[in-house]
């Protein structure tokens, strides 16, 4: 009689049998592997611990030997809407740098040839939050879509944006503090001396001072009226108490004392915007913060301090893989 086949639970215990046996090896490998990381780290850990030293040793000289970088940091803020002549004008001035453009800043009395690790960076600062300013994109979003123009809901994007970045920061990098801060002084000269922005900066001053005068003009002409309405208003008072019967007076009887008095308000509002009007535009770009010489911080991860021993440790883990490769392969051969 033929042999009978195993059942199904006996193939369902083999199954897992076989399984179990799978985890169980698999798991001895893993520890073996462990273990040999541990020997191998056991085995070098003076070698490991010397080339940590070395490196430590080694990029502690370095930093002592090299210069350190400093900036000077300057916020701005662009008038006339010389925002884009701002940006424009200092990528042109880093392009000089890199170009080294002696003749250029010789002109400026900037000795570019000493100036070491000059260069020059702007980014706009934000005035607005940014929980602000995502809630200004979103109901602005909303009314965009209210129309179907796309374009006017790119327009209504700019314009927010523009309205959240309004002043700027302008960085100088330089090794050498006495060079670089002259030269950023000179150069912020430099970007202010603008023809067309100083003719039209005189304009807005004219226009200003114009302004403040007509303005206290007229303010000198509403005190003479409600001063001269007040005493007309005495003086029929006082011929009312007297029994001389009433005194009519002309012209002054239609005054609007109120209106005239929040003219007069108004008149003084506008001369006070004037006033800050002209002390803001006495330069096309308005320094609002002309910082001293700072220190570069640098990244803990980037300094040499790290940077070598990781190197020479890198180093070692990869001529120890090299020396394992090599003694495999000779045991293949």
């Amino acid at each position: 009689m033929a042999d009978k086949l195993p059942t199904s639970s006996s193939a369902d215990e083999i199954d897992l049998g076989q399984l179990f046996a799978l985890i169980s090896r698999g798991v001895h490998k893993v520890f073996l592997g462990l273990l040999k990381i541990f020997l191998f780290f056991k085995k070098n850990i003076l070698i490991l611990i010397g080339l940590v030293l070395v490196g430590l040793g080694i990029g502690y000289g370095l930093n002592q030997i090299s210069e350190t970088t400093k900036k000077t940091e300057v916020i701005v803020k662009p008038n006339f809407e010389s925002k884009d002549y701002l940006y424009g004008i200092v990528s042109e001035l880093q392009s000089k740098i890199k170009g080294k453009d002696n003749a250029f800043f010789t002109n400026l009395e900037i000795d570019l040839q000493n100036l070491e690790g000059f260069k020059i960076e702007i980014e706009p600062v934000q005035a607005k939050s940014n929980v602000d300013l995502e809630e200004s994109l979103k109901y602005l979003e909303y009314l965009g879509n209210l129309k179907d123009d796309n374009s006017i809901k790119e327009v209504i994007k700019n314009e927010v944006l523009e309205s959240s970045y309004v002043n700027h920061k302008i960085s100088f990098y330089y090794k050498d503090e006495k060079l670089g801060q002259d030269a950023a002084k000179k150069i912020m000269n430099f970007i202010n001396d603008n023809a067309y922005f100083k003719e039209l900066k005189e304009i807005y001053l004219i226009n200003s001072e114009s302004q403040i005068k007509e303005n206290e003009e007229l303010i000198e002409q509403i005190d003479v009226l409600i001063t001269n309405y007040s005493r007309a208003l005495g003086s029929k008072s006082n011929r009312k108490e007297n029994g001389e019967g009433m005194v009519l007076l002309g012209g002054e009887e239609g005054l609007n004392i109120p209106q005239l008095l929040n003219l007069k308000n108004n008149l003084i509002e506008s001369t006070a915007n004037n006033k800050l009007l002209k002390r803001e535009y006495k330069e096309t770009i308005k320094i609002l913060s002309f910082g001293g010489s700072q220190q570069i911080k640098k990244d803990f991860f980037t300094s040499k301090f790290t940077l070598i021993p990781t190197i020479l440790i890198a180093l070692f883990f990869i001529w120890s893989l090299f020396k394992f490769l090599n003694k495999k392969t000779k045991e293949l051969l």
